[in-house]
């Protein structure tokens, strides 16, 4: 009897424990490489090892050993300069599969011509037996040292492919360097007979402001390239990378270089499309056009910058260098994106600035080039970037039908962090926007089916850490966003070498925390007294930040705080005047046994602001008596006056006597 019932509970008990077993469920993930990078190889030298340093990874399978990756050279003739593609496929122990491709430049061993063309934008062609053919040119630039600009002078040599076989083919670019000597490089192009569904994810930054480097709610460059860099080595054609405006002015990484810091670590994190927002005027629009002005001695962008709606007012033309779109080819799916200011956004622009330039309709130009680019272009998908965050402009850009559509709106501009979704005839539109000072990274994912037609989406701001589930503010925990990408570290590191000084020596500490409104009031004493001026102002918007008590104080501080170049200028302008342009606007401040209720209408008063409240046309100040423009940046001004605190007080206060070394 006990033995029944010892093989009954034994029973029982394996049922129930094959009741706990997790069914473990199908991988369908696909596997990726691990530093898979283009190679050199001079002529003569031993042939290099192709699985040298060559891994692969799997969500599953975690680390992927070479012998489970085959390596297709076939194409590559090692005695032939050249550029020559290499096919690297890995599969994992579930039959999904990954192929990916490196370029190998073989070379005489000749010492490099400085002057030799660079060929840029050779990424794989998709083409679909029976389609239009696939403008080779896209997206390729090929440019030299002497000439800038050398595009139209490549060469193209197709004859080996065959447009109604499937299979993969080599397309042969060429062009002569300024000795005559043939270059010659290699691009991919596979042909199927069909068009495979997908989802595109594009990855959105706005707003940035030069954070680079992480900080306390700024995620930092590197942060955000890891995933970028990741997804991209993940999913290379099914990955957008985008910036929505006001990128660079607003840190000392970015201002002290002029923004060509920020545009170094975007090219080096594989930015697609920079477009323009209103803080790019800041140091002149021609500060910025330098940066795709290959003649100008700057760093080159490897993006294109985006305006469709800023016109030249003499010309009523886009400005040099802006482009209104972009058209990416991303696997069999080509992209359109088009890059919109915000409209009215003049008004936050210095007037010295922005006076020969005007935004138009940003609605009226996003009809414009989605239709252009779907009956021009060809283009299968339309994203709209626009640095604003007007519901008008939303609502308008997303009832655009048939050849006009646009498939999802970025938006800019107003700092804000939210996912919204405009109900319209077909798929409804998504509209994002993702805080600022790289707090957050959105992401859109849109579903694509055979017919290239978008069926669904998915959007969200990704967090390291936190998560939310609002359909209005939907955020998405990342992890990647917590580790740091080695290679763009290391590219801020250099950086901030530079200025190591200006971002560590502490002036002084702070006697006690002191916010927006606070500084705003001292910072329109300090501009009055830096004159002897009867009255001082600066504008609250002017200020951005807030110091700590116990907090040290650097230049860096003060490019945080007030990261604006603007300059001391003073008139003299009538008490009624003054009276008149009040307003809850600016901080003013006046000598002391001054008020506001006590200025005489009649009676002239010496006025000091910064140049960005001066010269606008509808204050007073510019039809003032005897104006004045000091040069002198009211943030110095600042320092100075820290500096000589340092020289007599223990700590930084508001309350000390402000004291200049020397004055405007």
């Amino acid at each position: 009897m006990k033995k029944y019932v010892l093989m009954i509970m034994l029973l029982i008990s394996m049922i129930s424990l094959s009741g706990c077993v997790e069914t473990k469920e199908k991988d369908v993930t696909s596997p990726y490489f691990i530093n898979l990078d283009d190679m050199t190889y001079v002529i003569g030298d031993p042939k290099p090892d192709l699985f040298e340093n060559i891994s692969a990874a799997d969500e599953t399978d975690g680390i992927i050993t070479a012998s489970s990756i085959t390596i297709d050279d076939i194409a590559v003739k090692w005695s032939v300069a050249g550029t020559y593609a290499i096919h690297y496929t890995v599969k994992d122990s579930s039959g999904n599969e990954k192929t990916e491709t490196i370029y190998i430049t073989i070379t005489e061993g000749i010492d490099v011509d400085p002057t030799a063309p660079v060929l840029k934008g050779l990424s794989t062609i998709y083409y679909v037996i029976g389609e239009n053919l696939p403008d080779f040119y896209l997206g390729v630039t090929a440019t030299n040292d002497v000439d800038g600009n050398i595009t139209s002078e490549i060469e193209i040599d197709d004859s080996s492919v065959d447009y109604l076989l499937p299979g993969t083919y080599a397309i042969s670019y060429s062009i002569n360097d300024d000795d005559g000597i043939k270059i010659t490089f290699n691009r991919t192009i596979i042909i199927t007979e069909y068009v495979p569904e997908m989802d595109l994810s594009i990855y959105y930054i706005n707003d940035t402001h030069g954070a680079i480097e992480s900080y306390n709610d700024q995620l930092g460059l590197a942060a955000i390239g890891n995933l970028v860099l990741n997804e991209k080595e993940i999913n290379p054609d099914k990955t957008l990378f985008i910036g929505g405006g006001d990128l660079l002015q607003g840190n000392i990484l970015s201002n002290y270089y002029y923004g060509s810091s920020m545009i170094d670590i975007l090219n080096n994190m594989q930015l697609d499309a920079f477009v323009l927002g209103n803080h790019e005027f800041d140091w002149g629009l021609e500060t910025i056009q330098k940066y795709k002005d290959p003649t100008s001695g700057e760093i080159q962008a490897d993006f294109p910058i985006l305006g469709a709606n800023i016109f030249r007012k003499d010309t009523m033309e886009l400005p040099d260098f802006v482009e209104p779109y972009t058209v990416i080819q991303k696997g069999y799916i080509k992209v359109g994106v088009i890059g919109l200011m915000g409209y009215g956004l003049e008004s936050s622009i210095a007037t010295a600035r922005i006076q020969d330039y005007m935004f138009d309709d940003p609605i009226e130009w996003a009809s414009y080039y989605a239709h252009y680019l779907r009956t021009e272009e060809s283009v299968d998908v339309v994203l709209a970037v626009v640095h604003g965050n007007n519901d008008y402009t939303n609502q308008g850009i997303a009832a655009l039908t048939g050849d006009y559509r646009v498939d999802a709106i970025f938006n800019g501009h107003s700092h804000s962090r939210y996912t919204q979704v405009i109900s319209r005839s077909g798929v409804d539109a998504p509209v994002i926007q993702s805080k600022a000072n790289g707090e957050f990274v959105g992401r859109v994912t849109l579903s694509i089916d055979s017919n290239r037609e978008v069926t669904d989406f998915q959007l969200t701001n990704l967090h390291p850490t936190r998560t939310n589930s609002y359909a209005t503010d939907h955020i998405t925990k990342e992890n990647r966003l917590s580790q740091s990408n080695g290679a763009i570290q290391s590219l801020i590191d250099e950086y901030k070498l530079i200025i190591d000084d200006l971002l560590n020596e502490v002036i002084i500490t702070s006697s006690s925390t002191y916010d927006e409104t606070s500084l705003t009031k001292y910072m329109a004493e300090i501009i009055r007294k830096s004159v002897d001026a009867d009255i001082g102002i600066h504008n609250y918007g002017g200020t951005r930040t807030g110091i700590s008590s116990g907090q040290g104080i650097t230049v860096a501080t003060l490019y945080q705080i007030f990261p604006f170049d603007n300059r001391v200028k003073y008139v003299y302008i009538t008490g009624e005047d003054i009276k008149d342009f009040a307003n809850s606007q600016v901080a003013i401040m006046y000598r002391s046994g001054l008020s506001l209720y006590q200025l005489q209408d009649d009676t002239y008063y010496k006025v000091a602001t910064n140049d960005y409240i001066f010269d606008k046309p509808e204050y007073p100040f510019v039809s003032g008596v005897d104006p004045v423009d000091t040069g002198i940046l009211i943030r110095d001004l600042l320092e100075d006056v820290l500096r000589n605190q340092a020289a007599s007080y223990p700590s930084f206060s508001t309350e000390q006597p402000i004291i200049f070394t020397t004055s405007a």
